[in-house]
Parts: structure tokens; C-alpha cells; sequence
């Protein structure tokens, strides 16, 4: 069981990233298309500046979760039970929990027909 949740905390972290590369893409392709058909349509700004002002937040999570995973590892005796893999792989878990939830708050859908842009 020592080098099941960092791999499954890995797959899971990459899968995050993976998925918020994707999003970025497709809302990118769909404002495109919605500037080539003259439809642009801009979300609330209020809603904008919002979710961006959040941003900072998201990043602090991070920094204070990986803090606290990494002492907590090298401070207990964490490493009896887990691997630096295991380590790693919660590490890249918190990455792309963040990196999703950034670009999903950056790079938002409102207003565009998403399901017809292609990547």
C-alpha cells in the first residue's frame, strides 16, 4: 500500500492538468469562432473581476498545503508509512488541483457556445 496513493495521487494530478490545458484550448477555439461569427458575447464583469480576484487565494492554498505536507513528512515520522513517491504524488495533486482551478476561473465559458468549438 506505500506506493498506491502517490500513483493515484499522480494520475490524478496529471489527469487535472491534462483536463485544464483542454478547457483553456477549447475556450480559446470557441472565442474565435465566436469572434469569427460577430457573436462575441462578454461574460458580467462584476463576475470577472471576481474570479480573478480570487486567484491569489488559489495559489496560497497551494503554497500553504504543499508547506504543511512537507513538513509534515520530514517533521513526523510520515516516511515510515509513506514514499517520496507518495510525497511527489500529493505534491502534484495539489499543483493540479490549483493549475485547474486557475484556469478554469481565467479562462471562462460564460457566453460562449463551448460544445461546438473544436481543440
Amino acid at each position: 500500500m506505500r506506493y498506491y496513493l502517490g500513483l493515484m495521487a499522480l494520475l490524478l494530478g496529471a489527469w487535472l492538468i491534462y483536463s485544464a490545458i483542454n478547457h483553456r484550448k477549447r475556450v480559446l477555439a470557441a472565442r474565435e469562432q465566436a469572434a469569427a461569427n460577430g457573436t462575441v458575447s462578454e461574460p458580467d464583469p462584476q463576475l470577472t473581476s471576481m474570479g480573478i480576484a480570487m486567484m491569489p487565494f488559489y495559489l496560497f492554498y497551494a503554497a500553504f498545503a504543499s508547506l504543511l505536507l512537507i513538513g509534515g513528512f520530514f517533521l513526523t515520522k510520515l516516511h515510515v508509512y509513506l514514499s517520496v513517491l507518495d510525497l511527489l504524488g500529493l505534491l502534484v495533486l495539489i499543483g493540479g488541483y490549483t493549475a485547474h482551478i486557475t484556469v478554469r476561473t481565467f479562462y471562462t465559458r460564460i457566453g460562449l457556445n463551448i460544445l461546438k468549438a473544436k481543440a
